[in-house]
Parts: structure tokens; sequence; C-alpha cells
């Protein structure tokens, strides 16, 4: 035992608002109350104790900071009475303190070698309220206030928690401080102010009581402490990591599940032994009913190392399939503990060839499935010991529950691209999918003979419909097929030409007669026509002729392999100049694709809506905004002019990029950009043939009707295209919506992204359709500013 001053609190102490003085009398007290209240044979120990301090009162003075060397004897005894004498563990953290544990003064050898250690008291403010500035002693302060004065318990906890750091200020070990404040007395300088407990939790947290009506409440500088506190530091750290991991769990949907296990790592340090101990978790993702292994996740493992090869691509080994079929705890240590035998398993070969020296693996297990692994392994001796494996015991149901979350979340973000992105059935109206599917259950539950699966109708939805389209698509297309054809056509004659150098053959000149019968005639028939001839003439032409080539040229055999593989693999690369369009058709939709989906993004986040594309050479897409898709927000018309307005800038967006984009791609390509604007709502339902939502009734099947007849339309009484590249055409019927059209116009132009000079156009009357008017903006391509 040691008489050493030793500070607990780096914090601002109590001390700072009131009178808070080490002092006896309070267990003085306590030992007239034991002798007047116990047995005659009870009252040798405290009657010896108070004559002693009597004592010592008379020579040295009453107890102070300043005189705890007399008391010593005294204050061994109060450690004898605190502790039984049968305990004689030497490593009890044990000590002394000032009332609110501020400061130590006496104790155990193993208490003060632990505080000389980096030990950080863990600091409140992240858990209280805005404003609720309270240290952990101010908390304790108030606590004694609450329980002994009100006779309210705040039923809070009467420790503080220290983190054991290392080095490099990780932490390795978790202590609590334990508080006995049964010799501490407190009493208030004034009247005790009033207090309505349903207020002081009228803000439900963690804790019964709202700190912040506490504070404003009660004064601590009204009251003052005497006495002294019995101290005692427990390890803690299974039950601490086991509340951090409880904590991120709440906040799994949010992680990226690889930063995630990133942190549960160092959440679990505390719990290994040694720098070099390796924590390794793998959710066991299922795909299609097989084991799904992410590389960077698993990377660590002993156990699946050998299902890797060296391009990192996982195959499913014997040994792992059957281990997978039937997991089980595998235990292995080169220096095997007391009582612990090493498991035989078929991966002690694997194990032992990794250079581990103590191996764990345990199945992580939920709702009688297998969740995942867990792995626990160093390559020193003595890691992996009775403590270790009884803390990671406590954890292994959180970490399977954890581990069943992880695949989980992994199983919904799968769902929901699936559903966003492949599927008609978008979340805005999921919700009606399951109304009725829930019908239908229920008819089907009471045998309802005329059960049936009732359609899904969105009635009175406003529609926006928009396409952006690859300029002269269709003739740049053909064109590269054609120039491929071409090439191909000159290969052929170069090789015509290497085997005639040794003479005319047969073979030869029926071939080049062949070769400029096939040219000739495609400048005289359609590209369609044009394209079964040259695939008729590679299939049923080329093919025979280099096949009898081998045969009568042996000597050039291999001038005529070398030119074959040009002929089916043009320039390695396959159709070369039709690569160079499809490749810079992929890059252009790519790029319109995600504006648009900023633009979804935009409507979801404001009015959750149905947003649907089509791929053609470019991408058109269909949004229909409605009360009947979102019956749970108030609908309002103001949605529609805002949407209309992002859509304008939306196509700006578009035009601006790839205009740009032509600059990189393979194939210089343009696009135009069209909006049609309906005047009225329209109602659609899902036909489940087609699995999509389509126009409901006759009267609305107009609104189609128009979409597909106004994308090649032309000025009326011209032959000028409405569609023009860097340009958006907005094509509408109504006068009534040009008064908020023009308004959207303006605020757009305010940003810039347009010019000024706006066309009012008539179109052409097209079959069925007459009266159409259009608005053409042209766009600024000097406009930077993308945020």
């Amino acid at each position: 035992m040691e008489i050493k001053k030793v500070q607990l609190s780096t914090a601002k102490s109590a001390n700072t608002y009131t009178k808070n003085r080490l002092d006896f009398e309070p267990f003085f007290k306590y030992l007239e109350s034991f002798i007047e209240n116990g047995t005659p044979s009870d009252d040798m120990i405290p009657l010896f104790a108070l004559e002693r301090i009597k004592e010592i009162e008379y020579v040295s003075g009453k107890l102070c900071k300043h005189n705890l060397n007399a008391y010593k004897d005294i204050l061994q005894l109060i450690y004898s009475l605190s502790v039984s004498l049968i305990d004689t563990d030497p490593k009890r953290y044990w000590a002394l303190t000032t009332p609110l544990a501020e400061e130590s003064f006496y104790g155990t050898e193993a208490f003060f070698d632990l505080c000389s250690q980096q030990l950080v008291e863990q600091d409140l403010q992240g858990k209280m309220r805005a404003g609720s500035l309270l240290t952990n002693q101010e908390k304790l302060f108030y606590t004694l206030i609450f329980e002994r004065l009100y006779g309210f318990s705040s039923n809070e906890q009467i420790s503080i928690v220290y983190h054991h750091l290392n080095d490099q200020g990780n932490i390795i070990d978790y202590y609590d401080l334990d508080i006995d404040f049964k010799f501490v007395e407190i009493k208030a300088k004034k009247t005790l102010p009033a207090i309505d407990i349903g207020r002081l939790s009228e803000n439900p947290s963690d804790s019964l009581f709202d700190w912040n009506t506490v504070i404003s409440t009660v004064k601590l500088e009204d009251f003052e402490l005497s006495g002294f506190s019995i101290v005692t530091f427990r390890k803690t750290s299974t039950e601490h990591t086991l509340q951090r991991i409880q904590s991120i769990l709440l906040d799994l949907p949010t992680y990226n599940y690889h930063l995630f296990l990133s942190d549960l790592e160092k959440i679990m340090t505390p719990i290994l032994k040694g720098a070099d101990t390796v924590f390794s978790l793998f959710p066991l993702f299922q795909l299609n009913g097989v084991p799904f292994f992410d590389y960077t996740i698993t990377n660590k493992s002993i156990l699946i190392s050998e299902a890797y090869n060296t391009n990192n691509s996982f195959r499913i080994n014997a040994e792992l399939a059957g281990y997978l079929k039937h997991p089980h705890v595998i235990f292995y240590n080169n220096n095997a503990m007391n009582g612990i035998r090493n498991t035989k398993s078929t991966f002690d070969e694997q194990i032992s060839k990794s250079g581990v020296k103590a191996y764990l693996c345990i199945p992580l297990i939920h709702n009688h499935s297998l969740s995942g692994i867990l792995e626990i392994y160093s390559r020193e001796e003595d890691q992996l010991d009775n403590e270790t494996m009884q803390a990671l015991g406590a954890l292994v149901p959180i970490l399977s529950q954890l581990s069943q979350d992880i695949t989980l979340e992994f199983k919904k973000r799968i769902d929901d691209i699936i559903i966003n992105r492949f599927t008609t059935i978008q979340p805005s109206v999921q919700w009606k999918f399951n109304h009725v599917a829930a019908q239908y259950i229920q008819e089907i539950e009471n045998d309802n003979p005329d059960a049936h699966i009732k359609a899904v109708v969105f009635e009175e939805v406003y529609p926006l419909y928009g396409a952006i389209d690859v300029k002269d698509s269709t003739i740049i297309r053909n064109a590269s097929i054609l120039k491929d054809f071409s090439f191909k056509v000159k290969q052929l004659a170069m090789l015509i030409d290497e085997l005639s150098l040794d003479g005319k053959h047969k073979l030869i000149i029926t071939f080049s007669s062949r070769v400029d019968q096939i040219t000739k005639s495609l400048d005289h028939i359609s590209f369609d026509e044009s394209m079964v001839k040259i695939i008729d003439f590679f299939r049923k032409d080329v093919q025979p002729f280099l096949e009898e080539a081998r045969r009568q040229f042996p000597a050039k055999l291999e001038v005529i392999e070398h030119y074959a593989r040009h002929f089916f693999t043009n320039r390695e690369t396959g159709e070369f100049y039709r690569n160079e369009f499809e490749t810079s058709l992929r890059q252009t939709n790519q790029v319109i694709s995600r504006e648009l989906d900023h633009f979804n993004s935009f409507i979801q986040g404001n009015y959750p809506s149905y947003f649907q594309k089509f791929r053609t050479d470019g991408i058109e897409y269909d949004i229909y905004i409605g009360e009947s898709i979102t019956p749970q927000n108030p609908f309002s018309y103001e949605f529609i002019n805002v949407f209309r307005r992002q859509q304008i800038i939306s196509m700006a967006r578009i035009a601006l990029k790839t205009y740009h984009l032509k600059d990189v791609l393979p194939l210089a390509l343009e696009t135009t950009q069209l909006i049609f604007i309906n005047p009225h709502s329209i109602d659609i339902s899902f036909r489940e043939d087609e699995r999509r939502f389509d126009v409901e009734g006759s009267l609305n099947i107009r609104y189609e009707i128009i979409k597909k007849r106004i994308d090649k339309i032309r000025i009326k009484r011209t032959k000028e295209r409405l569609t023009q590249v860097n340009k958006i055409a907005i094509v509408y019927l109504s006068d009534e919506i040009l008064k908020d059209l023009m308004l959207s116009i303006q605020a757009i132009y305010d940003m810039g992204i347009i010019e000024q000079r706006i066309e009012h156009l008539k179109l052409e009357d097209v079959q069925g359709i007459a009266g159409l008017k259009a608005i053409r903006l042209s766009v600024n391509l000097n406009y930077r500013d993308f945020s």
C-alpha cells in the first residue's frame, strides 16, 4: 500500500464551484452507527478505530492532504474493512480519493502502476445534448444531489470510463473506475430549489435526465462536499467492445462495408493481445445460392487463402466447401494451453505453412445458419490465452448478428440496384404493388373463388417526356460498317496480288471476279440488302476461298493466315470502324445517363415520382408525377413547374457535356435535345405482359402518338428539322402553359446556361396531329459552372 497523490481527472473539477474537502467525519459517523446498531461482538474493530483516530487527531490534527502519513494505520484499516481478507489478488486496483474521485491519495501498488500508464478519461461531451457541457465529476455531483437530497435516483452508473492507450494513441484496453460514495457527505448551503421531476425527463435520451433542464435548475455552487471516496479500477474491455459494436450496428446502412469492417478491427483491438494479432471477419454473402467472397475483405483470411488464384479470382475447393457445409471451431497453437487441445482439421497443413503460431476460427451462426467466419491469429507465441478466448466467446453472438446484418444490407443494396436500374417496379410505386399483392393474398386466404390480382393504375399523373438523340447515328453506323467492308476487300486484293506472283491460277481469277462483282453491286442497292450480300459473301465465298488457297499454295500458308486474321478480327479489335462508332456511342450515352440520374435524384428528393428510361441510339425518358403515386405527400402543381425548369437545365447540361465530349471520342458524335409538354394529366397502368407502365384509356393514347411522331418533325413550311445540335426543342400544344414556361426560361437564362435568343416556331402537321408549336433554345457553349 502506498500514500501517493495522483490526479485522476484532467477536466475542470467541481471544486471550481464548491467547497469540497477531504474529511474523516463521515467515516466517524459510520463507525459510531455501526457500534450503536451492531452486536457487542462486532464492536471491537470500530471501537479500536475510533480511539486510534482520536489519538492521531490529538497529535497531528484532523485528517487533511498534508498529514496523510500520520493516518497510514487508519487508511490500511479502511482497506482491510472494504476488501475481503480472503481475496489476496495482488492486482487489485483499489484506492482512496477526494470526494468526487478527482485525486487519489492512498492505494495499492497495482492501482498506482496502472495510473502510470496512458490512461485517458472518456469525455462525456459527445454523449450530452448541445449546451450541456458536463464533466464526469460534475455529473457525479448532480447524481449525489438528486439521490441524497431529493431522494430520486437518476439510474446513472456510478463509474468513470478510462481508455488505456498505446504509443500510437490507439485504445488497447478499457477500465471502469467504480466509485463508492459511502463516506461522502453532501450539504445544501441554502434552501433546496423545487424541482418538477416530470420536466427533468421531458426530453428522453439514453439518460433518465434531460441534462439541459438539470443544469438550468440546480447550481453546483449551492452545495458542499466532505469525506472521501473508495474507488476500484475494473478491466471492462469486453463490455465496452460489445457496446461499441452495438452502437455501430445502428449506423450499418450508412457505411461502406469495407470501411465498416476496418472500423470493427480497431474496435476489437482491446480484446486481442499483441500488435501483430490479426482479426479477420468476413460475412458469408450468398449470390444465386452459392457463396460470394470479396477479396478486399477476405484477403487476411487463412482459411480461404488457397481458394484464390494469382488474379484474386475465387474458386471453392473441396476442403472449403466441406467446411462451409459443416462449420466448426478450429483451434491451432504451437504452444497449446493446458487443458485445450488443437483441433484436428483438414486445414492444419495450410495453417502451419502460413507461419501462424496461434490460430482460432469461429463460425458465426445466426438462426441456425452460417452468417460469417471469424478468424484470430498471430505469428507470435502465447497470443491466444484463456482471457482472450473467453472475451471472444462473449462477443460471438453480437458478431454473428453483425455478420448477418452486413449480409442482409448487401442483399438489400443488390435489390435496390435491381429495382432502380433493371426493373420498372421502382421505390416510388412499389407501395402500390405491395398493396395489390397483399389484397390478392387476403382473397386467397379467405378462399375467395374470384381471387385475382387487380390492375395497378395511377390516375391523374402529369407526364414529362424527354429525348436525347445522337444526330445521324444510323447514317454514321452504316458508313462505319461499309468502311470496314471496304477495308477487308482491300486486304483480299492484297492477298490476291501476293498469290498471283507465281502466275494466274483459276482459283484466283474466279475469286477476283467475284470480289469485283460484289463491290459493284453494293453501289445500286439499299444498306439492308448490302448487309445481306456482305455477310453471305464472307460466309459462302471468302471462307471456302481461304481453305482452297491453303491447299493449293502451301508455300504461301503464312501469308494466307496473316490476311485471314484481318478478315475476321479486323485490326485485332473486331470491326474497327464500327467499333469506333459503338465505343463513341456508349461513352456518349454514359454521359447522358449520368446526367439523367442527377435529374432523377432531384425529382425523387423533392416529390417521389416514376422515372423510366429507354435506350435507342440516344436515351428517351418518361416521368410521371402525381398524388396517386405519392399519396402520403400533399401535391401542388408548382412541383410540375419546378421539375420542368429542372428538365430544361438537365437538357442544357447534357448538350454542353456531349459537346465537350466529342473532342475525346474515337468518332465525334453530336446530340439533339427534345422535350414534349403535355397540357393535362393522364392515367397510366402497369402492363403485366410487357412489364412496364403504359397510358390508360383512348384519350391518353394521343400522348404516346405525339411522342412517337415529333422526333423528326419539321418547322412549318420549311424542310428544317426542329431538333438541332446544341439546341433544346420544347414542343407544346396549349398557349396556357407558355406563361409559366417563359418564367422558367428566364430563370435559366439568368444562370447563364442558355443564350437569350428564343425561337417561337409552328410545326408541320403530321398524321393525326395538327396545331403543334415549339420553343427552341440555344445552349451557351461557353458555360463552365457544372456545380
